[in-house]
């Protein structure tokens, strides 16, 4: 092929040869370096955990990174030059804040804003950032996803709320204590002025012309006996509230001492029947209580209020699942079980699926509705008896069958007790 320019002689040869040459080198290697920048800033966008989606003036996608595809599952080509409402419904609310974004070329941003997803509410931060390149305006929408971070947010404000209510507790349980105090020691008075032979009795009788016989009688026959009787149980019973009130709200110390497993479950039982937020359902001293206690079961090497915690936290559960059941009941199991103490809570509510079971200890996960519970409980719990106690936690269930938590604690802890039991 012959160059532009060329001449012939006749007989066939090149006389003259007239052409350009340039080099592209430089283009091609700049073009190269562009690819290749596109291509990073290509990966880094799809790299990003947040969804990132670029519009047009008129709300048409010219960017959907990789994120945005998963949380849509609408694939970039077909989003591509697509109204955006259109192919990302969700964000459709979120138009007019993109509409004055390109428009006054200010950033919009709303925060914490709850969508409902797969039957659960999750909690969404939007941006939109204005777009100016070349004459061509936008923009840049930014959806991250908070739940965590807001459901971490409010457990500390619980947490607070709780701390400040647990000490205001402490306080009223220690004023209580006085009164409480006056009422069963006045009671026991009344008993022994009226009913005993003692010397000061039989004096004050002689004078006030009666006899103790005919002042027993007279009791026995007004049932004066039985109302000091009613009123020696009801005040013994609020006196064991207030201690378990406080023995609750003292700050753990971490120091694992022997304590007997049944006095742990029937102290955590008196403590669940006073439970205000409880009784606001229902009251929980109309759930059955079976015991089933073993024999001859050691005590256990553990803090007592870390594993009443566990154990409310437990009955508690159980008692909403039973809300509204016609025989609700619970029952309690103890046994010994090679170097370990079992302790069961059994109860006759819904149960829980398979699926549910296998998550019910994972943070922040709850079948209640949005606002009834934080997903910790349980979680907590298992991190106590596990981690802090070296035992096992496990939760057998079926839908229809109730739920039945197992705990074991060790009968030596070795992470905090070197001589044994």
């Amino acid at each position: 092929v012959l160059a532009r320019g060329a001449s012939l002689e006749k007989n066939g040869r090149v006389v003259r040869l007239a052409g350009t040459h340039t080099d592209v080198t430089e283009r091609r290697n700049t073009e190269e370096e562009i690819r290749d920048l596109r291509n990073s800033l290509r990966n880094v966008i799809d790299s990003m955990p947040s969804i990132l989606v670029a519009v047009d003036a008129e709300g048409r996608v010219t960017q959907w990174n990789r994120t945005a595809e998963t949380k849509t599952g609408v694939p970039a080509n077909d989003a591509l030059y697509k109204p955006l409402d259109k192919v990302f419904p969700q964000l459709a609310e979120d138009m007019a804040d993109i509409r004055k974004a390109v428009l006054t070329r200010e950033t919009q941003t709303a925060a914490k804003r709850p969508r409902r997803r797969e039957g659960r509410t999750m909690y969404e931060d939007v941006t939109v950032f204005p777009l100016v390149a070349n004459g061509v305006t936008g923009a840049v929408i930014r959806v991250d996803d908070v739940t965590e971070r807001v459901r971490l947010e409010d457990m500390m404000v619980q947490s607070e709320k709780m701390l400040s209510v647990g000490g205001l507790a402490a306080g009223m349980a220690h004023e209580i204590n006085n009164p409480l105090a006056a009422i069963l020691g006045s009671e026991q008075n009344i008993r022994n002025r009226m009913l005993t032979e003692s010397a000061p009795n039989l004096k004050a009788a002689k004078e006030a012309g009666v006899t103790i016989e005919g002042l027993r009688t007279y009791v026995k026959l007004r049932s004066l006996d039985r109302m000091l009787d009613a009123i020696s149980e009801a005040g013994s019973r609020a006196a064991r509230i207030v201690s378990n009130m406080l023995g609750f709200s003292r700050k753990s110390l971490k120091q694992h001492s022997l304590h007997n497993v049944e006095d742990l479950l029937d102290s955590t039982l008196e403590l669940a029947s006073s439970d205000y937020d409880l009784k606001k359902q229902f009251d929980f001293r109309k759930i059955e209580i079976v015991r089933e206690y073993g024999e001859n079961v050691p005590a256990a090497r553990c803090e007592g209020n870390e594993i009443r915690q566990v154990l409310l936290n437990i009955l508690k559960n159980g008692a909403e699942a039973m809300a509204g059941a016609t025989s609700p009941r619970f029952i309690l199991r103890t046994a010994a079980e090679r170097d370990m103490v079992r302790m069961e809570v059994e109860d006759n509510g819904p149960g829980m699926s398979a699926e549910v079971q296998k998550r019910i200890f994972e943070p922040f996960f709850t079948t209640k509705e949005v606002g009834a519970g934080t997903g910790l409980g349980l979680s907590v719990s298992y991190f106590i008896i596990v981690e802090q106690h070296g035992g096992t936690m496990e939760a057998r269930s079926a839908p229809g069958k109730g739920a039945r938590f197992i705990i074991r604690l060790p009968l030596f802890h070795s992470k905090q007790d070197g001589d044994g039991p």
